[in-house]
C-alpha cells in the first residue's frame, strides 16, 4: 500500500486526513461535502508563499503517481461517493511531472480532476492550460510586480504568467475557457490596499476569466492576518465594479480544518516523523 490514513479530523464542511506515505512523511488531504478530495502532491513546497502552512519548511519531494493515486483511493475505501478531485493540497502541481498523468487517471475513473497552481514553471503552465481538467486555478495573490514577489516568492513574475494567458486563452474553446479562473487570496498588509486590488483587476478583466476572491485563514507558522469582513465585501464590490468576474470563497474553504493554505506536510527526522497517529478504521 502506497499511503495510509493515520488521522481524520471532522467538522461542520470538512473531512481531513494525516496520509502516511512508505518512507515515513507524511502529507494532509481534505474531503469537501463527502463528494470532493483535495490531495497534495509534494512533500512540503518550494514557491514558499509566507502565509501558507504548506511550504512553512520548505521542499523535501514530490509524491509518485502511486501516492497521488493512493490518496483517492485510500478515501474511497471509506465509502466516500467521490465525483471530483482537486490537486490543490500540499505542494506544487507543476512542480511534479506526475500531475499529467494523475489527471488521465481521474478521467479514467470518471471522477472530475482539477488543480490550483502559482504558475510555474510558465512552459509547465502552458500545457496545463490544455490538460483535460476540469478547472485549472492559478494563485496571483498581486496586482503588481512588488507585491507578487514578496506573496509568491518563487513563483513566477506577473508578466510572463500573464503572457501565457494571453497567448493560450483564445486557442481554447469557451468551455475551456470557462475552467481557467484566477485566484486572490486577500491579506492584511500584504495585497489589500486599492492600488493593489485595482492593478489585478486591470491585468485580469481583459482575460474574461472569473477570479476566486478568497479570505485569509491564519497558520501557525505565519504572522499575516486576515481582513475584517467588511474590507473583504468591499473589495469584492471593488473588483465587481471594475468590471471583473468575481466570485467569494465557500464555506469548505473558510475552514480552519483543511481551508485554504492550512494543509501541512510532516517530515521524516532521524527516522520518525514529526507526531504520532493511528490509522483511520
Amino acid at each position: 500500500m502506497t499511503v495510509e490514513l493515520l488521522h481524520e479530523t471532522q467538522s461542520d464542511q470538512n473531512r481531513r486526513f494525516e496520509v502516511g506515505l512508505a518512507d515515513g512523511a507524511r502529507v494532509e488531504a481534505v474531503l469537501y461535502r463527502d463528494d470532493s478530495l483535495c490531495i497534495s502532491s509534494q512533500v512540503g513546497c518550494a514557491v514558499a508563499c509566507p502565509f501558507c502552512a504548506s511550504g512553512a519548511d520548505g521542499l523535501e519531494r514530490p509524491l509518485s503517481l502511486e501516492e497521488l493515486i493512493g490518496q483517492v483511493e485510500a478515501v474511497r475505501a471509506l465509502g466516500a461517493p467521490l465525483r471530483r478531485v482537486t490537486v490543490s493540497g500540499v505542494g506544487e502541481p507543476l512542480h511534479n511531472r506526475a500531475t499529467a498523468d494523475f489527471i488521465a487517471w481521474c478521467r479514467a475513473e470518471r471522477l472530475a480532476p482539477s488543480l490550483t497552481t502559482s504558475g510555474g514553471p510558465v512552459e509547465r503552465l502552458r500545457e496545463a492550460l490544455h490538460l483535460h481538467h476540469n478547472g485549472l486555478t492559478i494563485s496571483v495573490h498581486a496586482g503588481t510586480e512588488e507585491t507578487r514577489a514578496r506573496a509568491v516568492p518563487k513563483g513566477p513574475a506577473l508578466e510572463p504568467l500573464y503572457a501565457v494567458l494571453r497567448d493560450e486563452l483564445p486557442t481554447l474553446s469557451r468551455s475551456r475557457q470557462r475552467k481557467i479562473a484566477l485566484a486572490y487570496l486577500l491579506i492584511a498588509d500584504l495585497n489589500d490596499a486599492d492600488a493593489d486590488v485595482d492593478a489585478f483587476v486591470r491585468r485580469t478583466a481583459p482575460l474574461g476569466v472569473w477570479a476566486h476572491l478568497y479570505t485569509y485563514n491564519p497558520v501557525p507558522t505565519s504572522a499575516h492576518r486576515a481582513v475584517s469582513r467588511e474590507r473583504y465585501e468591499a473589495v469584492y464590490r471593488r473588483m465587481s465594479a471594475g468590471g471583473l468576474k468575481v466570485r467569494m470563497s465557500c464555506k469548505a474553504r473558510v475552514e480552519p480544518n483543511g481551508g485554504c493554505g492550512t494543509l501541512v506536510a510532516l517530515r521524516r527526522r532521524g527516522g520518525r516523523v514529526d507526531s504520532p497517529a493511528s490509522p483511520v478504521l
